[in-house]
């Protein structure tokens, strides 16, 4: 009998299930037309914290080296090829966890990244599935020499590839992705999460002028539930916001929260910034708050820099036709009144 049927699962057949202690976030998943030719499972060792859990919550001591695996069932009636990686969990912008594969520009706090001690075995990469076939994958995971404390956190992702010539384009992956998330906890688990203000600048968020306010969380724990509000405003004139709700923040991570400013100029000049920042202790559930009031500078060649670099309202050509085809058709009932009523007999 299977560790799975042994645990009374079956396959995982929603997209990706994550995350630390809390409810499962889908990370790439199909839409609701669309069907995944393959599953995974987590076989969950005796090291797991929690075996009621869908994904790796993992206890090893320091300086010691384990193996972690994965079912990979075809459930399709073709042959399918499913590309495998290891991630590293970051922040991304505007707040929730996001993955990457490689260790730049994660935070300067995070000492090490999933990446730097869990590598995939041989065959782990690229999963060859005949119709119907299973196959077990393995990772190797190398305990860091030095204790460490809280968590280090990364994911292990799955997707399918897709051929050129059968996509008719450069498609490399299907649109329905699996992520496990993998969490090896420290000697010391009782971490508490420490946000910190690191500075604001102007950049261009989704073409538009904003002020990019970065925090940092630089313990290696999660902070689950989060909520934030950034204000920004000058001594005079409107103040602008930026809000997100219940989202996570990956430990040892930074996080730019954009307040922007549409298709409105950005002025230079001082700057007035209030954020405040909730959320919960990923370990122990208990409530935090952090809130910062900073002030910041925009120089003349920032705001124009950022300006005119900035996406213009769009003219909404439309309206102008529609307005100058009523202008015609005015006029021309002008000229009917006038042929019917005005001219004389």
């Amino acid at each position: 009998m299977t560790f799975a049927m042994e645990r009374g699962r079956g396959l995982i057949a929603a997209a990706a299930c994550i995350l630390v202690g809390l409810a499962p976030q889908s990370v790439a998943a199909a839409s609701k037309t669309e069907t995944t030719d393959f599953e995974v499972q987590p076989v969950l060792p005796d090291a797991q914290a929690n075996m009621k859990l869908n994904y790796f919550d993992l206890v090893y001591s320091k300086d010691t080296t384990h193996t972690i695996q994965m079912r990979v069932q075809n459930i399709s009636d073709k042959n399918i090829t499913v590309k495998s990686d290891l991630r590293n969990a970051y922040t991304q912008d505007g707040g929730g966890i996001d993955f990457t594969p490689s260790t730049k520009n994660l935070d300067r706090s995070l000492k090490t990244p999933f990446t730097t001690v869990a590598t995939l075995d041989k065959g782990g990469a690229t999963i060859q599935l005949a119709p119907k076939q299973m196959k077990v994958i393995s990772a190797t995971i190398k305990m860091p020499k030095q204790r460490y404390d809280g968590m280090i956190y990364g994911d292990w992702h799955f997707i399918e590839h897709v051929d050129k010539g059968e996509s008719g384009g450069n498609a490399v992956g299907s649109n329905y992705a699996y992520s496990v998330g993998v969490v090896l906890r420290g000697q010391n688990y009782e971490v508490f999460p420490n946000v910190k203000y690191d500075e604001t600048n102007p950049i261009l968020f989704q073409k538009h002028p904003a002020l990019g306010v970065t925090l940092r969380n630089v313990e290696p724990m999660a902070i689950s539930k989060a909520n934030v509000s950034v204000a920004v405003g000058m001594d005079s004139g409107d103040v602008k916001t930026y809000k997100a709700d219940n989202f996570m923040i990956a430990p040892n991570s930074k996080m730019v929260f954009p307040v922007s400013w549409s298709y409105e100029s950005m002025k230079p000049g001082t700057y007035h910034i209030k954020v405040t920042l909730k959320g919960l202790n990923t370990q122990n559930r208990f409530p935090m708050s952090w809130t910062f009031k900073k002030t910041m500078k925009v120089s003349n060649v920032q705001a124009k820099s950022i300006n005119e670099r900035a996406i213009n309202k769009p003219v909404n050509h439309w309206l102008y036709a529609t307005i100058g085809t009523g202008v015609l058709l005015l006029a021309s009932l002008g000229g009917l009144l006038w042929t019917f009523k005005l001219r004389p007999r």
